[in-house]
């Protein structure tokens, strides 16, 4: 009986050590809520994204060698797909011997207005001396009849002051020979009115001949043109060439940077058109976007601070930080945005999405972070 009298306080007791038990939790719970939990804000619409870098050929061919797996990863530069380079091979052989024709014109056209240049300054310099030397011929031709005009006035005078002598005052002889000299004079000077006639003639057709010769330029921009024509037509054929070989090139794809190899749709054989995605490439950088709900984005803000728990990966906890947020709720962006002005209006909470970078880049030889893994972002807002 005594045995009995003592359990009964002993099970009154129990509920309250419990129910004493239970405040402690979730006062501890609460203060926890007040403390950690109120300055985080989390949730479970996130993933990880990564940049796509789609491996396509530049031209049409079929595909001669595949260098690279599914999956594997590879360093930029590194060859990764053949296509057949014969037709482009011809092609750049074709451009290349146009091109060597081109610059054989150019030598020619320059040759022959070298040659036109030469032949010109020869000729103007030739009757440009022929001009000087009729020019003095003239001069000394009109020099002469000048004398022979001044000999032939100075013999007519004498001739008249003898005639008007009287016989008896000069002989016979001495007005002949007056005579004689008088017309000796007269024909000198019809000589010289002929040689200084001819001289003029000289000189005029000197200076034909240099204004002809002088006129020669317009052969010799004639030829400077076919220079330029020549000039111009190489440069087509050398674009040409840097065509074709910009098109061999493309033969050969390379890894444009480093990363992953995914989504592979190629095998030797095949042919492809131009601008065909034949596989994906991953750089290793990674990021989070998270969708949060409109109502928690009063805190947050680019370069708060946030852990980052992948769902693949639960016992590790990655750091990051917000780097930007977009500027309207995802659904805004949609391929078909709602229309609230239309039916009948039920308010939804929109999410925004959140753009979270890792502080460091997670070790892929440890945690191999694809595209669209899920993730559970919680960002410190206070």
């Amino acid at each position: 009986m005594s045995a009995n009298m003592l359990s009964k306080p002993m099970r009154g007791r129990v509920p309250i050590a419990v129910a004493i038990v239970v405040a402690l939790v979730g006062a501890g719970l609460g203060l926890r809520y007040l403390l950690v939990w109120r300055a985080w804000v989390s949730t479970d619409d996130a993933f990880i994204e990564a940049r796509v870098a789609q491996v396509s050929p530049s031209i049409a061919g079929r595909v001669a060698g595949v260098h690279v797996s599914e999956n594997q990863e590879v360093q930029a530069g590194q060859p990764m797909i053949d296509i057949d380079s014969r037709d482009a091979d011809a092609d750049l052989a074709q451009a290349r011997a146009a091109l060597r024709l081109a610059e054989a014109e150019i030598d020619a056209a320059r040759a022959t207005f070298e040659a036109a240049r030469t032949t010109t300054a020869a000729a103007v310099d030739e009757a440009g001396a022929i001009l000087e030397s009729a020019r003095a011929r003239l001069t000394e031709a009109e020099a002469q009849q000048s004398a022979a005009a001044s000999e032939s006035t100075q013999a007519g005078s004498d001739l008249a002051r003898y005639r008007h002598l009287s016989d008896r005052a000069i002989s016979d002889q001495q007005r002949e020979a007056a005579q004689s000299k008088a017309r000796t004079a007269e024909a000198r000077l019809e000589a010289a009115r002929r040689n200084v006639a001819a001289a003029r003639a000289a000189v005029a057709a000197a200076g034909g001949r240099l204004a002809a010769a002088e006129a020669a330029p317009h052969e010799l921009a004639v030829r400077e043109a076919d220079v330029a024509r020549a000039e111009a037509a190489a440069a087509r054929a050398r674009a040409a060439v840097d065509a074709a070989t910009l098109e061999v090139s493309y033969t050969h794809i390379v890894a444009p940077e480093a990363g992953r190899i995914t989504r592979k749709n190629v095998q030797p054989g095949n042919y492809v058109q131009k601008g065909q995605i034949l596989m994906a490439l991953l750089p290793a950088e990674r990021w989070v976007v998270a969708n949060f709900k409109e109502t928690q984005l009063e805190g947050v803000r680019p370069g708060a601070i946030a852990e980052l728990h992948v769902d693949a990966y639960p016992d590790a906890t990655f750091r990051g930080r917000v780097e930007s947020i977009q500027a309207g709720a995802g659904s805004r962006f949609s391929l078909l945005p709602p229309e609230n002005a239309t039916g009948n209006y039920v308010k939804v909470v929109q999410r925004v999405p959140v753009k979270i970078v890792f502080d460091e880049q997670p070790d892929p030889s440890r945690y191999l972070l694809g595209a669209g893994m899920s993730v559970v972002p919680a960002v410190k807002v206070r």
